[in-house]
């Protein structure tokens, strides 16, 4: 007998549709890049076709690095990574690399568009690197930090930036300094919003391309200096919101299934499984 008291192969009655005052992120103008970021010395050569240029790597250590491969001196956190010939190739250390940092500001459009705004994202790609001898073999280098006695490392923190701008519609409104405070999180904390800008919301996915190429770059005349030039591909998308009070049409609230619990027998689980079919046969189109 059903415990929920339905008839079987008889529906359950719907439930009434009601208006609901929801407050929700609103989307007003949103877009998609597709950007392949490349290091090179402009003013020596000509951009690649589709190219975005970035700079070489810059070092992200939290001091400075020095050694016999290190070219101009001690290299300061933020500066270029520089080396001389002994090092033969670069390579990223397996799963460092990351979109460590996006930030953005949104600004009323330049050209005094309604309701547009210009967004500048700057992107922050963080990874580690060894620096590659002749033999495959990785050249230590020293960091110094203050107050701490050097120390010999081979995996060297860098990072890479990439500044976007666009523009977008995000909504006409009123220009008035908007207060709002929420006692969801504490300790509560009130949000000023000055001119009433929509917010920003930014997405990305980034990825080496391949293993860093040695740059060549001519420092100073007759001065030749090299870089770990990353060749970096980024999806990202920006979308700008406002938080707006809203009507929609609802059905009553969700319905929340009971969780399932993990169980601790191997066995158990496995049996659990559907039979992988597709793993042993090659796929076919009818």
């Amino acid at each position: 007998m059903q415990e929920n008291f339905e008839v079987k192969g008889m529906a359950p009655c719907p439930s009434p549709i009601s208006d609901e005052c929801i407050i929700a992120h609103r989307v007003y103008g949103k877009c998609r890049q597709q950007d392949c970021l490349r290091p090179f010395d402009s003013t020596v050569l000509t951009p690649p076709p589709g190219a975005i240029e970035i700079s070489s790597s810059r070092l992200g250590e939290v001091g400075t690095i020095g050694g016999s491969v290190i070219v101009g001196g001690p290299i300061t956190p933020g500066e270029i990574i520089a080396f001389n010939s002994t090092v033969s190739t670069v390579r990223i250390v397996p799963g460092s690399f990351r979109v460590s940092d996006i930030r953005v500001t949104v600004n009323p459009s330049a050209f005094g568009q309604d309701g547009f705004y210009d967004v500048t994202i700057v992107y922050t790609f963080t990874y580690l690197i060894n620096l590659l001898d002749a033999t495959g073999t990785s050249i230590p280098v020293t960091l110094t930090v203050t107050g701490e006695t050097p120390t010999a490392i081979t995996n060297i923190c860098a990072f890479t930036t990439y500044t976007k701008t666009l523009c977008l519609f995000g909504g006409e409104a009123s220009e008035q300094t908007i207060t709002t405070a929420n006692t969801l999180y504490s300790p509560q904390t009130a949000n000023v919003n000055f001119g009433n800008l929509p917010y920003a919301l930014v997405q990305a996915i980034a990825n080496p391309l391949q293993q860093p190429i040695i740059g060549v770059y001519e420092n100073a005349p007759g001065t030749i200096e090299y870089h770990a030039d990353v060749v970096i591909g980024l999806f990202t998308i920006i979308k700008l919101y406002r938080i707006v009070n809203m009507t929609v049409s609802s059905t009553g609230d969700c319905d929340i299934p009971e969780c399932e619990p993990i169980t601790g027998d191997p066995c158990e689980f496995f049996n659990s499984l559907p039979f992988p079919f597709e793993d042993f046969d090659p796929p076919t189109t009818l």
